[in-house]
């Protein structure tokens, strides 16, 4: 059973809510635009339940008609990670929804650009990788830790007028197989 944070993060809606203002402030009319195929009603309850968790919060609200408009971002960043203990106190069907609103927002995202691209698209810096990699328990937690300092020396650069956004979307799974599929098995990083 997750716990109560991660039940709030592992929601596909929510997680697509913090996926989107990770990368910056936005409006819930934006948000709406990010995700059409979310329900208005759905959304605003989602960004309700993640305000009042302190997972994201108000920084501006501006009257727009008989409305009050509210720019959303994420209150503080490591308030927002989803952890390994997040995870692990989760359930399969959980965790697999987590790597599912993932994918779909690699889609949403990459389905976004190249309509807006039209025929340039192959002139972006569109990147698509599959590696499979051999790994100890503790070379896939010395990966991660790499990858987190790596991304985060990233995210720290100052914006540049000539920057674009771009999203990277990791998941380390394990294989399922039998356990002597290994072709080198044994081998020393010498041989």
């Amino acid at each position: 059973m997750a716990t109560e944070r991660a039940r709030l993060l592992l929601h596909p809606v929510r997680m697509r809510i913090v996926i989107a203002l990770s990368a910056q402030e936005l409006t819930t009319r934006h948000m709406q635009e990010l995700m059409p195929d979310v329900p208005q009603a759905s959304l605003y309850r989602a960004i309700s339940q993640l305000a009042a968790a302190d997972i994201i919060k108000v920084v501006s609200e501006e009257r727009r008609g008989g409305a009050m408009e509210r720019t959303y971002r994420i209150a503080p960043e490591d308030q927002a990670r989803l952890t390994t203990e997040d995870l692990a106190s989760s359930s399969a069907e959980e965790a697999l929804g987590v790597v599912q609103a993932l994918a779909d927002v690699m889609v949403m995202s990459t389905s976004r650009y190249l309509a807006e691209a039209g025929d340039d698209w192959s002139q972006s810096s569109l990147t698509v990788r599959h590696a499979p990699l051999w790994l100890t328990p503790d070379e896939r937690d010395q990966l991660t830790e790499d990858i987190v300092g790596l991304v985060a020396d990233y995210q720290a650069k100052t914006r540049r007028p000539e920057s674009r956004l771009h999203t990277l979307q990791i998941a380390a799974v394990p294989e399922v197989g039998p356990p002597d599929v290994c072709p080198n098995a044994g081998a020393s990083d010498e041989d």
